[in-house]
């Protein structure tokens, strides 16, 4: 039989039905929303009331065990933002839970995952004295909770928030849930309001559980923009609730936006990038224990502090210039006016040659004054402050690698150094200098630390580019003077002087002498054959990179690694690598060849070069020279250099953890001592050049 198809087009309902139904739903809203509400529900809720008015809780722990006292309870941490906060803390809920026992009413519990998604990560806002992170005991609570939870007896008609979470709750709930719950949204292509739905927790997508959902969204905004563009999402990611929102371990969602940016920025960011880096994070230019510097910069690690710190430097050197053409301009000192272009180029053709590693502005009072005036908010900039006769003058230091420079903006030389004049320089914790610090202090230091290293104070008049090239070229450092001169003054440069003549051999720079305050209590060297180094050498080898991963391995085991690193670094001291006096039995008088105490030592004799010699060039450095320098070290040294000596590669602060030697100390031996002997990749990592590896094995085989 044929039988004429079904006509499944939608009809018009009656205008009576649709009303009906409108009511109908409103009133099944209504009294889903009432539902527990009972005269008595309302009397608990009093009770409790009056208990934190009056400040008497007797009963107060035998309350607890009623089930209308418990809906009644976790109901107010829900709803009332008044009484909630000051009832909720860790002892409490612990309290509610083992009075409740063997597990809490279905309301109640529905009542306490609301709890967690509305507030999640805040939990811990709410009870800061407690040991116990809030939010933890309430996460592990609610694992349990779901455990306990019986199977349903009837299929739901819609998704019931407790059976999802029985069925997926070790993955939603947790720090890291709201990464896994983005990335299953973008993998379903699904709205994140769908998806709170689908788990039965509809509403809740604007929690604070779901507002962390949508930050993880923006990182992943933030991974598909083209370098450099601006995109409303960067102002949503300097927004503190979406920045201080958790991510991954301690990690913030602003800490993931920073090193996105960095990493992606590549050689030089653009200003918006910058902008949006020193908004979020500050300048990372300040003392490591400051705490802007602890909370953000230090979580990215040092590789990337160094990239942003590297960056910065063309800003520094933008207010530096602004404030020496302020001053001239406001001065009318024509000299000045003069004289200005050539230092611009001069400061600007270091840049662009990529020889400026890191800086620092100092500014005095006046000086700030003018450069925020006319920058105004533009100005965000970490920059040191100086007194004195240096109120109305900027300064800034260049580490250009192999030279280091500091140059004023009036009335003050260009000073030209070898290697980095002393800490002071580079150290965040020292923010206050004056005319004496620049042009006393700074020298002193540089002479007492490289003795025998030249240095050039130059006068800023006619020949003062000459006479700094000259300086450098005398000392084997080579620059294009063409991208640091103007055309005409190029021109004119080779005419008058020529090309400058670099010598062949370059100067290296030695290691630092130690500071009488560095200097540690000599002690003897131990005989070569001597087994102590040989017994523990294999721990550095072997325990340093597994500490860079997460600890799983077991106690014992990490014990036992540890233990024989620190059995290596005792070795080290024992071995007496403390002072200047490491082979001989008394201080040596400078210019005369030392002999060994000991007659098995013959390999390691060093001469001591007069303080006012000439430093020692790359090439002329033999394998008696190296052992010398090598045993002069202080022990702290010779173990970092023994660690990469086994770790090739390696980054600092791996031998930090391991040698459990601060970090600015590694830094600091690194960038000094040891500048000679190791050598820095491209990553970041470090290894012992191959001359002094091989001594340093002949020496402690």
């Amino acid at each position: 039989m044929k039988v004429p198809p079904i006509d499944n087009r939608p009809g018009e309902w009656p205008h009576g039905v649709i009303e009906n139904w409108t009511r109908l739903l409103a009133r099944a809203q209504h009294l889903e929303s009432k539902a527990g509400g009972s005269d008595a529900f309302e009397q608990m809720l009093a009770t409790f009331r009056e208990m934190m008015r009056t400040g008497r809780f007797d009963g107060f722990k035998a309350l607890l065990t009623r089930r209308l006292a418990a809906r009644a309870l976790t109901w107010l941490w829900l709803h009332d933002d008044v009484i909630g906060p000051r009832l909720l803390n860790v002892r409490l809920l612990n309290t509610l839970i083992e009075a409740q026992q063997p597990r809490l009413t279905r309301i109640t519990l529905v009542q306490m995952v609301q709890l967690y998604f509305r507030f999640f990560d805040r939990l811990d806002d709410r009870d800061k004295t407690a040991e116990q992170s809030l939010r933890a005991v309430l996460e592990a609570h609610l694992h349990a909770q779901l455990r306990w939870l019986p199977e349903p007896r009837m299929q739901s008609l819609r998704p019931d928030a407790l059976t999802q979470l029985k069925q997926h709750g070790y993955w939603l709930l947790g720090l890291e849930g709201p990464l896994a719950l983005a990335k299953h949204v973008r993998e379903q292509g699904q709205e994140l309001a769908a998806t709170f739905e689908a788990y039965g927790l509809a509403g809740l997508s604007t929690s604070r559980y779901g507002d962390v959902c949508r930050a993880h969204f923006y990182l992943e905004t933030l991974r598909q923009l083209v370098p450099g563009e601006w995109d409303e999402v960067l102002d949503e990611l300097l927004k503190p609730s979406v920045s201080k929102a958790p991510y991954e371990g301690d990690k913030r969602i602003g800490h993931a936006a920073l090193e996105i940016i960095i990493d992606r920025a590549g050689d030089a960011p653009s200003d918006i990038w910058q902008s949006f880096i020193l908004n979020l994070a500050g300048d990372p230019r300040i003392a490591s224990s400051s705490p802007n510097y602890r909370q953000w910069w230090l979580p990215l690690g040092e590789a990337r502090i160094n990239q942003v710190r590297g960056w910065l430097s063309k800003e520094d050197l933008r207010l530096f210039l602004q404030a020496v053409e302020q001053y001239g301009n406001e001065s009318g000192k024509e000299d000045l006016q003069r004289m200005f272009p050539a230092r611009k180029t001069f400061l600007e053709g270091l840049f662009k040659l990529g020889l400026i590693r890191h800086t620092r502005l100092m500014l005095g009072g006046i000086a700030q004054q003018s450069v925020r005036r006319i920058l105004g908010e533009e100005v965000k900039t970490n920059f040191a402050k100086m007194e004195g006769s240096m109120n109305d003058k900027a300064a800034i230091y260049l580490d250009c690698g192999d030279f280091h420079l500091v140059e004023g903006s009036h009335s003050f030389k260009i000073w030209v150094y070898l290697a980095q004049p002393g800490p002071a320089m580079k150290s965040y914790e020292k923010n206050l200098f004056s005319h004496s610090d620049l042009t006393i202090e700074l020298p002193k230091a540089y002479k007492k630390l490289y003795p025998g290293l030249g240095y050039e104070a130059v006068t800023h008049n006619g020949t003062w580019q000459r006479k700094v090239f000259d300086f450098l070229a005398e000392n084997g450092i080579g620059v294009d003077i063409e991208k640091l001169l103007s055309k005409q003054e190029y021109r004119s440069y080779l005419n008058r002087h020529g090309v400058p003549v670099v010598r062949s051999n370059k100067v290296i720079v030695p290691s630092a002498l130690q500071s009488p305050m560095q200097a540690v209590k000599p002690e003897r060297l131990p005989e070569l054959g001597s087994n102590a180094f040989e017994t523990t050498s294999y721990a550095i080898g072997s325990a340093s990179r597994p500490l860079t991963e997460p600890r799983t391995v077991g106690a014992a085991v990490e014990a036992s690694v540890v233990n024989s690193i620190r059995a290596q670094n005792n070795a080290i001291a024992d071995a007496g690598y403390s002072g200047s006096r490491r082979l001989f039995g008394k201080e040596p008088d400078a210019g005369t060849a030392l002999a060994p105490v000991d007659s098995a030592l013959p390999s390691v004799v060093a001469v001591v070069a007069d303080s006012a010699s000439a430093p020692l060039v790359v090439n002329e450095l033999s394998d008696t020279a190296l052992a010398g320098s090598i045993t002069r070290l202080p022990k702290t040294a010779i173990a970092v250099m023994h660690y990469f000596a086994s770790n090739p590669g390696d980054k600092a602060r791996y031998a930090s953890n391991v040698l459990e030697i601060e970090i600015r100390e590694v830094n600091r031996l690194l960038h000094g001592p040891l500048r000679t002997f190791c050598k820095q990749d491209e990553s970041f990592g470090w290894s012992v050049s191959g001359p002094a590896l091989a001594v340093l094995n002949k020496l402690f085989p």
